[in-house]
């Protein structure tokens, strides 16, 4: 009874919209009135049985939660077991921390081997002019341990650093 009712109501639609489509006021209506009646044409007509309600039938429906979004692809993001136990994508050892830096007698904290000095001087709160970031102009002279060094191309040793502007 209801899949006759449905169906008598979608032929109903489709006529009134066939008759809108046929007559001069389709041409006298706005673009989007336009698309808008062409659009539900085409989805009375081609998915006309989509509107119709079907009896529901004595079957039983197995559900399940599981939604099987990535299909064949759920192995992919699996990790492989040939490739061994993960390692810390860190540094081996961490950071080589040079406890023994000075800059004008001051004592710095966090210092690390490696770091141009003019950084391990920002850490004591001491700046060291720089104007080419090269090496090439000599703004950037400090003392380190006694000898003359430009502090934006010298990295900090590992050792006893005493660092002093000029």
């Amino acid at each position: 009874v209801h899949s006759v009712e449905n169906k008598r109501w979608v032929k109903a639609i489709k006529r009134y919209f066939y008759s809108i489509l046929s007559s001069t006021t389709f041409f006298t209506m706005t673009f989007s009135s336009k698309f808008a009646a062409i659009l539900i044409l085409v989805s009375l007509t081609s998915f006309g049985s989509a509107f119709v309600v079907h009896p529901r039938q004595s079957s039983t429906v197995t559900s399940t939660t599981k939604q099987n979004l990535f299909g064949g692809l759920a192995d992919a993001f699996k990790s492989d077991a040939a490739l061994g136990t993960p390692q810390n994508a860190g540094l081996k050892n961490g950071p080589n921390f040079n406890e023994q830096v000075t800059v004008n007698g001051k004592k710095v904290q966090g210092a690390v081997a490696g770091q141009k000095l003019t950084a391990v001087a920002m850490k004591a709160r001491v700046k060291i002019p720089v104007n080419c970031q090269k090496g090439d102009c000599g703004t950037c002279m400090v003392k380190l341990n006694g000898r003359q060094v430009k502090g934006c191309q010298t990295p900090l040793p590992s050792g006893k650093a005493a660092i002093q502007t000029l």
